[in-house]
């Protein structure tokens, strides 16, 4: 539940919010002229939720696991949203930016609301040999003697996740050759793991606040860093001259901490690789290398354009937009100006979809609902046929 007051707060705490703390922009298509829309600021996010008199239903945001599942419920959702609308005399308009900052506040609620067990955290603490180094306070004995790092207690950073991940990561060379040294594995986590971990961690007594804050990243200089520290090895899809790990094609962490993991357990292969040019991160590139990678990875949802034909046809698409366009004057889909994603979807809903439910009553057509794998599948049914508008040459 949200009142004024916690809306303010919960705003001002989202701003802190790294993965979804991006400038809301578009990005132009390598070829094509279409524009891709990435993630907003869940600050604006937070603040449109009430401008746009959806705190007016909605006592909280609504959360979905992935993108797709959010446009979906979304656009299930709106014949029963513009009857209520009505009846309060409001009809909020919103364009593919704004939806892109809403989008971003409801995904933030999921990372805010991430469980997390202290308790599974110092056991993992313990199984996974960090107590052989670091004790929780420092009046404690130190398990290898001279090679005792920082008791926990002085770990003032583990508040801020990625600041912590940023310090590991520059420690990560240290500690491979130590673990190798004592004939210890590199300890290997997953998200929940990590989660866990850290919640132990900010609940040491000395150290931080256990309330979790991020720092927002710039994805532009994540880039800088990407292509600085990363790109020798991986890259985004496309073709390169040389074989690279595509992320792309790999699946994104659901959530921020998720990031955080990755990279730990990525530490041996990429020290192995590199050696003594294992890269180290300045003061915010670990941040700044996220909000590059959410932003790369956000609305990247592998769909079937084959299924997604079939969705077109049996959701009745095909009939307004392809069979009859003439008569009912629907759009052209295969011309737009933006590829299509999750948040365009769902912008299209909110400006054009009263008019769209009056014309397919008219036509005595149902609604169309759909599932997360449906839209994913129509998504990228209509990116296939897109006719693609071409830039002006280079100069």
């Amino acid at each position: 539940m949200f009142n004024a007051d916690g809306m303010k707060a919960h705003t001002r705490f989202v701003t802190l919010f790294l993965g979804f703390a991006l400038t809301a922009f578009a990005w132009p298509a390598a070829g094509p002229a279409q524009i891709s829309i990435v993630p907003g600021s869940a600050a604006r996010g937070a603040e449109l939720f009430r401008e746009k008199s959806c705190i007016e239903c909605h006592a909280s945001a609504p959360q979905a696991p992935t993108p797709t599942l959010l446009a979906a419920a979304l656009w299930n959702h709106s014949p029963k949203m513009w009857r209520a609308q009505q009846e309060r005399n409001v009809r909020p308009m919103l364009d593919s930016i704004e939806t892109a900052d809403l989008f971003a506040y409801f995904f933030s609620l999921a990372y805010f609301t991430a469980p997390a067990d202290p308790m599974r955290g110092a056991l993992l603490f313990e199984q996974k040999s960090c107590s052989r180094c670091h004790s929780p306070t420092a009046n404690r004995d130190r398990r290898i003697s001279g090679t005792a790092g920082p008791p926990i207690s002085t770990w003032t950073e583990v508040s801020d996740p990625l600041v912590w991940a940023e310090r590991m990561w520059n420690h990560a060379p240290g500690v491979y050759a130590e673990l190798g040294s004592n004939g210890l594995a590199w300890p290997q986590f997953s998200t929940t793991d990590m989660l866990d971990l850290l919640a132990y961690l900010r609940g040491v007594a000395g150290s931080s606040s256990p309330a979790i804050t991020f720092q927002p990243g710039d994805s532009e200089f994540g880039r800088v860093v990407f292509e600085s520290s990363c790109e020798s090895c991986h890259s985004f899809g496309g073709h390169t001259a040389q074989p690279k790990i595509d992320l792309a094609r790999r699946p994104a962490p659901d959530l921020l901490t998720g990031y955080v993991t990755a990279m730990w357990n990525h530490a041996p292969a990429m020290h192995q690789r590199a050696g003594k040019d294992f890269p180290i991160l300045g003061p915010g590139d670990m941040a700044n290398l996220v909000a590059y990678l959410f932003a790369q990875r956000y609305f990247y949802d592998q769909g079937d354009a084959k299924r997604g034909a079939g969705v077109f046809e049996s959701k009745n698409c095909i009939v307004c937009h392809q069979l009859r366009r003439q008569q009912t004057g629907a759009p052209d889909l295969a011309s737009a100006t933006e590829r299509y994603s999750p948040i365009t979807v769902a912008a299209l809903v909110w400006r054009h979809g009263p008019a769209m439910n009056r014309l397919m009553q008219e036509q005595g057509l149902p609604w169309p609902q759909f599932s997360g794998r449906e839209m994913s599948d129509l998504i990228a049914f209509l990116n296939d046929r897109l006719v693609m508008r071409m830039g002006k040459p280079q100069k």
